[in-house]
């Protein structure tokens, strides 16, 4: 953690995306199972059964990214601290390592992606990386945790260090809905294929 700074994407944030989805939905769930066994499935008991993934899946787009504004702005103002008036390219994106996991959130860090000339580099609120253009091999899309209800995937940049492989999973975090988000990563997907070809 950069600085001794308090964690700013901590158990806390990570939750309210997760949970706060549950919470909205659930109440639908439990009075279709409370009500099944005298009303079968049909009337209320099969819309609150049918109208519960549907109603989850569409806190879970809405409120996924909630607090993502405030997220941001901390994150401009510590890069701010330590770069004034810096304008190199950025993106704000959701981060991890592969050898991250996390039943909370598939996100290790929240920060920006930072395309220099010959480097990207990932500046977040707790973890930086950087990876130089010469050692990435490949940016392609891969499966995470949101691809499986069609409200995400990772921008995946692959590569080797000294004939290791390393990669840095991402996924934009600039719109105010998971499935805005979802488009986004097309478009970076496509500016890091350009940045690669140099």
């Amino acid at each position: 953690m950069p600085g001794g700074t308090k964690r700013l994407w901590g158990t806390g944030r990570k939750l309210i995306g997760n949970v706060l989805p549950l919470v909205v939905g659930a109440p639908l769930l439990v009075l279709g199972v409370m009500r099944f066994p005298s009303e079968g499935f049909q009337g209320t008991t099969a819309l609150c059964i049918i109208g519960f993934p549907v109603v989850l899946w569409l806190a879970t787009n809405l409120l996924g990214p909630i607090g993502g504004a405030g997220l941001r702005k901390e994150v401009e103002r510590r890069l701010h601290l330590e770069r004034p008036f810096d304008r190199t390219e950025r993106t704000f994106v959701g981060f991890a390592r592969p050898s991250y996991s996390s039943l909370l959130d598939p996100h290790e860090d929240v920060g920006f992606l930072i395309v220099h000339p010959d480097s990207l580099e990932f500046f977040g609120g707790d973890v930086r990386t950087e990876l130089a253009r010469s050692h990435v091999e490949s940016v392609s899309f891969r499966p995470n945790p949101h691809t499986w209800a069609g409200l995400g995937r990772w921008v995946c940049v692959d590569g080797k260090i000294d004939g290791k492989p390393v990669r840095l999973l991402l996924e934009p975090r600039n719109r105010a809905t998971l499935l805005g988000n979802r488009f986004e990563g097309k478009r970076l997907r496509d500016r890091l294929r350009t940045w690669l070809k140099g």
